[in-house]
């Protein structure tokens, strides 16, 4: 079951919005400046960045939160951003060059049993804990599948007979957001979630886990309860996962005969066709690429064989990630790049030509049956492994605990 509730969202003026949710980010911090800046940097730089890149002193770190609420309230006062009336639950469209997406965005409760499929790291949750304590803010929502439930597809048909009450257009595709306002329409649907069997976390595991355990300290010291996260729910049906692709750059050259040693124990090779770049679309086969050349590896069964379950992003971390470039933390090494999406091969071809030494690997992209399938089985994938859209602007809705 999922407990959902309405919001008083905050959303860019749409005069604005080019600058504030898809403005490519800016590397400098504008925290140490609490005055909004000339040419406003997007949102993401201006409410998240800056106390990232603060010194992780308490003192540091208590400026920047400053500055963080202090321009927020300066953002809301200039009417750059706006924050609704009345607390809302809201239909949200991403519709892209080729497909559309669509989902209910809310407020759900912490402490309802969503299941999760993929580990999380200590040090980013203790950073996102520590930015959510300290300023209340969600500035992107966390990604819930369920199984299609026809009451909520009808309110959101129903809903989008209507005009759009927010339309942003970036080169991405175009945002949509509808407003449901009335009350009962808000019930019917917070009763139609009340009801569902099993919700998966698609997206957001670090937010998540931050967000449950300052829910926790803040119950122990008495302290006013942030229980609800901002969340999209789209069923099954609507989430995408893409193809997500790993390229390793080594500390020095890898031999290739070495590497190939090493991997035949646990994998058949064979050449690529006319060198042609390998994007597997079946289970237990990887693409691998060398030295300018391109090889399909199929796992064999020593590598799976103990548990029928594995999936192939685990595969590749345990006998290859970590057992042969100590590749431990697949999120936070900076010897590992990730290519995602549309763009995943592009990208990866531009990390060849400007690392020679660089070594890549493809997946075939998981299922959402096999990404619920592993969290009811309560396995624990390594951190990155799937690239799932909808991608949702930084700042497209904001909400912030009080």
């Amino acid at each position: 079951m999922a407990t959902i509730k309405p919001f008083r969202a905050i959303h860019p003026n749409p005069f604005y919005a080019d600058q504030l949710v898809f403005a490519k980010p800016q590397a400098e911090s504008v925290a140490g400046n609490a005055e909004l800046p000339e040419g406003l940097p997007p949102l993401k730089t201006l409410l998240e960045t800056g106390a990232r890149l603060r010194p992780e002193t308490p003192e540091m770190q208590a400026l920047a939160y400053d500055d963080i609420n202090n321009i927020l309230k300066q953002l809301l006062e200039s009417e750059r951003l706006w924050l609704d009336a009345t607390p809302c639950i809201y239909v949200y469209e991403a519709a892209h060059p080729s497909y559309k997406q669509v989902g209910i965005w809310a407020l759900t409760a912490l402490e309802e049993p969503i299941k999760t499929h993929e580990l999380t790291f200590d040090d980013s949750v203790r950073r996102i804990k520590n930015y959510r304590e300290h300023t209340g803010l969600e500035g992107s929502p966390i990604l819930l599948t369920y199984p299609p439930d026809p009451v909520i597809d009808d309110i959101i048909a129903e809903s989008k007979q209507g005009f759009p009450d927010v339309r942003y257009e970036s080169a991405a595709g175009i945002h949509k957001l509808w407003k449901i306002e009335k009350p009962e329409i808000q019930e019917q649907l917070i009763s139609a979630f009340a009801g569902i069997e099993s919700v998966y976390l698609a997206d957001g595991h670090h937010r998540k886990h931050s967000a449950q355990l300052l829910l926790q300290e803040q119950a122990k010291n008495e302290k006013t309860l942030f229980d609800t996260i901002s969340a999209i729910y789209m069923s099954t049906q609507e989430v995408k996962i893409r193809k997500y692709n790993r390229v390793v750059l080594p500390d020095m050259p890898i031999r290739k005969k070495w590497l190939f040693n090493q991997l035949l124990p646990h994998f058949y090779i064979q050449e690529s066709f006319n060198n042609n770049p390998v994007q597997p679309f079946e289970e237990r086969k990887m693409g691998m690429y060398i030295q300018g050349n391109w090889y399909y590896l199929r796992a064999k069964p020593n590598t799976y064989s103990s548990n029928t379950n594995i999936l192939d992003v685990s595969i590749l971390q345990d006998f290859i990630l970590s057992s042969l470039f100590h590749i431990t933390d697949p999120a936070t090494d900076q010897r590992l790049k990730h290519t995602g999406g549309e763009k995943a091969m592009p990208e990866m071809e531009l990390l060849f030509r400007e690392n020679p030494d660089a070594i890549g690997f493809t997946l075939c992209p998981m299922t959402v049956d096999q990404l619920c399938t592993a969290a009811d089985a309560g396995l624990n994938l390594p951190p990155k492994s799937t690239w799932i859209d909808p991608k949702i602007p930084y700042g497209l809705l904001l909400y912030k605990h009080e």
